[in-house]
């Protein structure tokens, strides 16, 4: 008796992985198209810049109006920030949509790249062909809205991918760091 009830268990809980019932959905994902990151006073300080995909994709419903806009957050280390977000959002962030990074004077200047590029190794949704970018106030660069509420993401790429073909530039991606980090 106690082999069937034991079986019938592991089967319930064989059923839920394979069956895919704990992903999490679309629509309670946040999907950041930029990232920046800054050091200062031995604190790191993230700032997620959420894409408006109903208004970037003109499928806005008035119900739905809201851009997440920025989210910040600050720790001593990536996984203090990692759960931080987790305390304070209710959705889940899926990185794997980022298209930029913006590298803080203080992360640069104090040599705190590492623990970044060792983090960002660490997640398997981060691609790395994102390109990287250095701000010497990212405060700044993450406010820029430009027209149409165009995300500082969407325009930093639109500058490299929207070029005539005669002026195309290259620009740094986080491949490359990774190579000469």
């Amino acid at each position: 008796m106690k082999k069937k009830i034991l079986m019938a268990v592991l089967l319930c809980g064989l059923a839920c992985i394979l069956c895919g019932c704990s992903g999490v959905e679309p629509e309670k994902r946040l999907y950041p198209m930029v990232m920046s990151v800054d050091h200062e006073n031995g604190r790191y300080r993230v700032t997620y810049g959420m894409a408006d995909l109903p208004g970037s994709t003109g499928q806005e419903k008035p119900e739905e109006g809201e851009n997440p806009g920025n989210v910040s957050l600050s720790g001593r280390d990536f996984d203090e920030i990692d759960r931080e977000y987790d305390r304070s959002q209710e959705k889940y962030l899926d990185v794997s949509h980022l298209e930029v990074l913006i590298l803080g004077e203080g992360l640069i200047r104090q040599s705190q790249c590492a623990a970044l590029m060792n983090h960002l190794k660490k997640d398997p949704l981060v691609g790395e062909d994102l390109y990287v970018f250095r701000a010497s106030d990212v405060d700044a660069v993450m406010a820029y809205q430009g027209e149409d509420n165009e995300s500082i993401g969407g325009y930093l790429v639109g500058i490299y991918e929207n070029r005539p073909y005669t002026q195309k530039k290259s620009g740094v991606t986080l491949r490359q760091v990774y190579n000469s980090w």
